[in-house]
């Protein structure tokens, strides 16, 4: 499969020719040779690839629990590349993939904690079950990939061992990407139906297109694993107390080249017992099912449908569902809009007790709408505004957030 451009911020007439998600490494340094950086050009002859970028972000809200006025704000500095060290230039070429990442809070609170914190006590937050921005946290340094990717049978499929995101090859969309597309969790990968494991743990992930129409991607990752202690992670995975994150998907998809824009397909996952990443301490892991469809009814309108439905602790939802758009090449080809509505249960055995006993209300209804604006080749805006209806662990009826998003790239 060849290395291809990511259309979550760009014309959408040129699509992925690979199972990975719009975030992934080798797209998005596609999508910065995309942008004419010809100084690059020599390096990549010889097949080796690199990007860098810095991302800032910034929320405020006056509808926090109490009726507190909440603001939170970090930023990302990303080191990505690829260098391709067999079968270069051929469909079968095997690649070492990395990407580093530091990820720091501005002030007390960073985004990713800003919809509910310790329990929801004691700290500023909206009491919001779910993630507004999963992405912007404060975690440090850390190791989001590190694996080699093996492309096979001229293109048709390709093999990840490594170090690796789960969110590159599950439920995977165009606009899933919290870097540029949406920022809330309910409209990326699982739709807040999903347990997930850290975003850089060791995992075996592989896909295949059946025939020209129809594709496989399943894999298995260390739910325990830790992004920022890599290595800990052949403890995790191969200890005697390991668990696991598995996923298969079946899909279709107009053709390879749109495989993550005009698509449909059903993920089934499930996620191991007694994992850090439970909400509960009674720690049962969990299992569901998500769904998604997506298709560019012009050239450049994607609706899209998404959802899935959990049992166990390890999601945020029981139920959950979103509709929504994107407009691609809105006022030039590299900007573009997303619009979005989602519905969702929370989850019974984590926070339905706590959500009657506060807001009486086990539902939530979660809106966003963004603009993703380029100016020249190296910076890009994104303004955003979110809207809560019943957040569950809040006696407010209704929360407004407001965002900005800033990158620069080389």
């Amino acid at each position: 499969m060849a290395v291809i451009v990511a259309v979550s911020s760009i014309s959408p007439t040129v699509h992925s020719a690979n199972f990975d998600g719009p975030d992934s490494v080798e797209n998005t340094i596609a999508e910065q040779k995309a942008q004419k950086k010809s100084w690059r050009e020599s390096l990549a002859e010889d097949g080796f690839t690199f990007g860098a970028d810095y991302f800032a972000l910034g929320l405020t809200s006056g509808d926090g629990v109490g009726g507190d006025n909440v603001d939170a704000s970090s930023g990302v500095a990303r080191l990505y590349g690829s260098w391709h060290l067999l079968g270069k230039d051929t469909q079968n070429s095997g690649s070492l993939v990395w990407k580093v990442e530091h990820r720091h809070a501005y002030g007390d609170t960073d985004p990713k904690s800003l919809a509910f914190i310790n329990g929801f006590q004691g700290k500023e937050n909206l009491g919001y079950i779910g993630m507004i921005a999963p992405a912007f946290s404060d975690q440090g340094f850390r190791v989001t990939d590190l694996n080699w990717k093996q492309k096979i049978n001229d293109g048709k499929g390709t093999i990840v061992v490594g170090w690796q995101d789960v969110t590159n090859y599950a439920d995977v969309y165009a606009l899933a990407s919290p870097w540029s597309g949406f920022t809330n969790l309910a409209f990326s990968t699982g739709s807040g139906a999903m347990g997930l494991p850290d975003d850089g743990v060791l995992a075996l992930s592989a896909g295949h297109m059946l025939g020209e129409n129809f594709y496989v991607v399943g894999g298995i990752a260390d739910a325990n694993g830790k992004s920022d202690d890599i290595f800990d992670g052949f403890d995790t995975a191969f200890g005697s107390d390991a668990s696991y994150f598995t996923t298969l998907e079946l899909g279709w998809t107009a053709s390879q080249e749109q495989i993550y824009t005009d698509n449909f397909h059903v993920t089934f996952w499930d996620f191991g017992d007694d994992t850090r990443h439970s909400n509960s301490p009674a720690a049962e892991g969990g299992s569901g099912v998500n769904f998604s469809w997506s298709q560019f009814t012009s050239d450049q309108i994607m609706p899209f449908v998404r959802g899935g439905f959990s049992e166990g602790d390890v999601a945020l939802y029981d139920k959950s569902i979103s509709v929504g758009m994107g407009y691609f090449g809105l006022g030039k080809p590299t900007n573009n809009l997303g619009v979005a509505l989602n519905w969702a249960e929370v989850n019974g055995d984590s926070f339905e007790a706590g959500a009657k006993a506060t807001s009486g209300s086990t539902e939530q209804w979660t809106a966003e709408i963004y603009y993703n604006m380029q100016f020249g080749d190296h910076f890009q805006v994104t303004p955003d505004i979110q809207y809560i209806k019943d957040p569950a662990f809040s006696t407010e009826s209704s929360a407004w957030v407001f965002g900005i998003r800033a990158r620069v790239f080389i």
